[in-house]
């Protein structure tokens, strides 16, 4: 009788231990990976590929990181000083990646380009990108794609330091 229920209480401690760990990873994964709420646009995401995203690597590239912005984005305007580092560093290191600026309408080209130029930041290229087709979630998003146009990574809203460095270290 007492090793049965010594083999009785072993079981249900290795239930409550199973039991608290599920319990842990679903308050962590929650806690630090929320869910999207219901009705949220969709968002872009890693391995995803768009033929509108291969269309704006340049021939010859194996990648480009596009740098989708809009004028009504104070976050992009606020992005500028890193976009400048972001080119400069490029231009450094020698890298292939093309850094192309895409804005959600063809009016926006001119001043998009203004807004680079005063900040000394000269992109590879301006193209007009319709950002729902993509699902890009708001500006500015950062989308490193390969020449096939999948995404290879995604950095969504003003980027703080250390997001600044994951990007300069994928060109």
């Amino acid at each position: 009788m007492a090793k049965e229920k010594s083999t009785l209480d072993t079981v249900a401690n290795i239930a409550i231990i199973l039991v608290c760990v599920i319990a842990a990873v679903v308050l962590i994964r929650n806690q630090f990976f929320p869910p999207r709420p219901p009705g949220a646009p969709p968002q872009v995401e890693k391995g995803e590929s768009y033929d509108q995203l291969k269309a704006v690597v340049p021939a010859g590239s194996n990648r480009a990181l596009v740098v989708a912005v809009s004028p009504t984005c104070h976050f992009c305007n606020d992005s500028m000083p890193f976009y400048k580092t972001l080119i400069d560093q490029r231009n450094q290191k020698s890298s292939q990646v093309k850094v192309i600026a895409a804005v959600p309408d063809e009016g926006a080209k001119a001043e998009e380009s203004q807004k680079f130029a005063s900040a000394g930041a000269n992109p590879d290229g301006m193209v007009h990108m319709d950002f729902s087709a993509i699902k890009v979630p708001g500006t500015p998003t950062l989308l490193l794609v390969d020449n096939d146009g999948k995404v290879l990574d995604v950095w969504v809203g003003k980027l703080d330091a250390s997001r600044e460095k994951e990007v300069l270290a994928a060109l």
